[in-house]
């Protein structure tokens, strides 16, 4: 049996460093995914994602190629499936547009929320590019994902 996995593609009508610089910055990466995001984006560092004043996930940089690629580990939080999964960004020019893939596995099991999980990235996708396009993002919480609004 294949590996499972979440696989998502967006094309985005902004630079490879616009994009690289948006997962890549805690201020920007709380402009469309989680707003009290702490942390250093270096190799080797971690980022804090805080859902809640009492929740957060815990990834580690584990590469950084500028304008191409970004991956990340998970190394804490309170979603044990979560658990040492690894997520990837890859960036790709096409023109004026510039694709971007985002691929979440390394799964041990099929979790319960992993049908929620896969909604809940292409959700944020969809901010990213909101936030590179228009200036605004939908961050955690929002209607779509997370509850909120």
């Amino acid at each position: 049996m294949a590996e499972a996995q979440i696989w998502h593609e967006i094309r985005i009508k902004a630079t490879p460093a616009a994009i690289y610089e948006a997962i890549t910055t805690p201020q920007r990466l709380a402009s469309w995914w989680i707003p009290d995001t702490r942390g250093e984006s270096v190799i080797g560092g971690e980022l804090q994602f805080w859902f809640a004043p009492t929740a957060s996930m815990t990834m580690r940089v584990l590469e950084l190629a500028p304008d191409r690629l970004v991956l990340w580990r998970s190394v804490g939080g309170p979603l044990s499936d979560w658990a040492e999964t690894e997520v990837e960004f890859k960036i790709i020019p096409q023109g004026e547009r510039t694709a971007l893939q985002l691929r979440h596995y390394g799964w041990r099991e099929i979790a319960e929320g992993f049908p929620y999980y896969s909604l809940s990235w292409a959700v944020y996708m969809a901010s990213l590019k909101d936030l590179l396009q228009t200036g605004e993002g939908h961050p955690f919480p929002n209607k779509w994902a997370g509850g909120g609004e």
